[in-house]
């Protein structure tokens, strides 16, 4: 691996001459009024680390790398915005909590009186409180979404004469 040389004392002096500059191209595409600082520094560093770097074409090269980070900057914020706002993704609330909880003590009491239905039965029901949909349901058992959808209802009407 070649060693790196060390930017010359004339680059750190050009970054010194051009950085309110830079702060300022960073200033105005930038959200967070503390981001167009971390940014130039960004930008100062990777310029020091390009090889190639034209000394004469610097300002033109870290105007244009702080123009860059600004977008990738912008792209990561909407990013993080857009999960933060995405319904999966939002923590459950306290009634979420007790829904899930009534939920499963439901589960429970139903899944202890299935024993009484047939296995086609018990399947259909396992499956919809497993969180499948009646066209998958329908596509398992070998019927349709309808012919699901009836014997769901039939399952329904036998609890409730049964239990009320």
């Amino acid at each position: 691996m070649p060693t790196q040389k060390p930017p010359s004392s004339a680059y750190w002096m050009e970054c010194a001459r051009i950085r309110q500059q830079l702060v300022r191209v960073a200033a105005r595409r930038c959200v967070a009024p503390t981001e167009p600082e971390d940014i130039v520094q960004e930008a100062i560093i990777r310029g020091a680390e390009f090889d190639r770097l034209d000394m004469d074409r610097v300002p033109q090269f870290l105007t244009r790398l702080v123009t860059r980070l600004c977008v990738d900057e912008a792209r990561h914020n909407a990013v993080v915005k857009k999960m933060a706002s995405h319904p999966r993704l939002v923590p459950q609330s306290a009634d979420d909590l007790v829904d899930v909880v009534c939920d499963h003590a439901e589960a429970q009491w139903l899944a202890s009186r299935l024993e009484a239905f047939s296995p086609k039965d018990r399947k259909l029901v396992l499956m919809l409180t497993s969180g499948f949909t009646r066209k998958e349901i329908a596509e398992e058992l070998g019927t349709t979404p309808q012919g699901t959808h009836s014997a769901l209802y039939r399952i329904r009407k036998k609890m409730v004469e049964r239990y009320g």
